[in-house]
């Protein structure tokens, strides 16, 4: 007898507080509701750009970390120039901007200010935020290529311009070039007179360094042929 009053206790008990559990989601969503209506239009954009930047920004860092990193496709947005899309804008670093954009000016309104002010440190955070991603990047991506790449074996290879390079290593550039049979994207300056565009054609003549490769353009071998 008492062991069916203690199992009619506890699955009594359950009960409620299973009720208990949803009311409790009922009532968090129509609290979050509420506080969406009361926002104006322009606490509404910058918060639903927050929040759709998140979690964007958030899936693609889990990639990041779980599906190969830097070595996956990621849509690039191009940017004018010769040969189009530099690499350095991508889904990442836009949905990067755009999460420090949106927060930001979202906590400038809940603070009182203008749409003018709101907007202005809206800006400059998600220039931050994009730097720091495009940081994390650059610095996850050389920890990749370090270890077992030996850049000599790319010597002879031809790959495309990711990142234009100066002229006269006057500044380093990105390859985009296979090292061991794998697509890289790799460190490089050129002896060239001129500025190399991305996405012109190059071929690898040396190593400068452990991480870093001297390319010449491929319409130069063309040209010293003709002659």
């Amino acid at each position: 007898m008492v062991e069916n009053v203690n199992t009619s206790a506890c699955l009594l008990t359950k009960t409620i507080l299973e009720e208990d559990n949803t009311i409790l989601d009922t009532l968090y969503k129509f609290q979050m509701i509420e506080y969406w209506q009361t926002l104006d239009s322009a606490q509404k954009t910058f918060t639903g750009v927050g929040i759709i930047s998140s979690l964007v920004l958030t899936l693609q860092m889990l990639l990041v970390m779980i599906g190969g990193g830097f070595d996956m496709p990621d849509a690039e947005i191009a940017e004018t120039g010769e040969g189009g899309a530099t690499g350095v804008f991508s889904i990442r670093t836009i949905g990067a901007f755009f999460t420090g954009f949106g927060w930001a000016g979202a906590a400038m309104l809940d603070a009182g200010y203008g749409t003018g002010a709101a907007t202005f440190v809206a800006t400059i955070s998600g220039s931050i935020f994009l730097a720091i991603v495009i940081y994390l990047m650059t610095y996850l991506h050389s920890l990749r290529q370090e270890g077992t790449l030996n850049y000599k074996n790319a010597i002879g290879q031809v790959g495309s311009i990711y990142l234009p390079i100066p002229p006269n290593r006057k500044g380093i550039g990105q390859v985009e070039v296979m090292v061991q049979g794998r697509l890289r994207i790799v460190k490089a300056v050129t002896d060239n007179d001129k500025k190399i565009a991305n996405r012109i054609a190059v071929r690898v003549t040396e190593t400068v360094d452990e991480q870093t490769i001297l390319v010449v353009p491929l319409e130069n071998e063309s040209s010293e042929k003709n002659n």
